[in-house]
């Protein structure tokens, strides 16, 4: 099975006390998961967003880390047209889900992933399988 790891996952060994369930289920599954370019987006965000800094220095340096070890897999026309299938049903059922999140569950549709993330209830709603390493 192959995951889609979702930022707040895949951030998690950053953070000054990571949790170390979510640490242990990167490193058993380091293999076998992928992002994609919004998630890589999501954490480039949190960055940029620092000052200048030790801080930010070494989170920036850990990004670029990330970005030359992991799989991401590119937005493009096939999962533009699962995310706007997803958000078009979801309206229907008078349901809706933050943007990124919904082209996140896109993603992982188009390419039958299961997603990795401690946001579990949006990624359900879309009808995405779904594994919380913090649980």
């Amino acid at each position: 099975m192959t995951f889609l790891v979702d930022a707040n996952i895949l951030s998690e060994p950053t953070k000054r006390r990571p949790d170390a369930k979510v640490v242990a289920w990167l490193n058993a599954n380091e293999t076998d998961f992928v992002v994609d370019s919004i998630i890589l987006g999501e954490i480039a965000i949190g960055v940029v967003m620092l000052p200048r800094g030790r801080k930010r220095a070494q989170l920036e340096r850990w990004y670029q880390a990330v970005v030359e070890r992991i799989d991401c897999l590119p937005w493009d026309a096939d999962i533009s047209r699962h995310w706007a299938h997803l958000v078009a049903n979801l309206r229907k059922k008078g349901q809706t889900l933050p943007v990124l999140d919904s082209m996140i569950a896109a993603t992982a549709l188009a390419h039958g992933l299961t997603v990795a993330t401690h946001n579990v209830g949006d990624f359900q709603t879309a009808g995405v399988p779904v594994v919380d390493p913090f649980g």
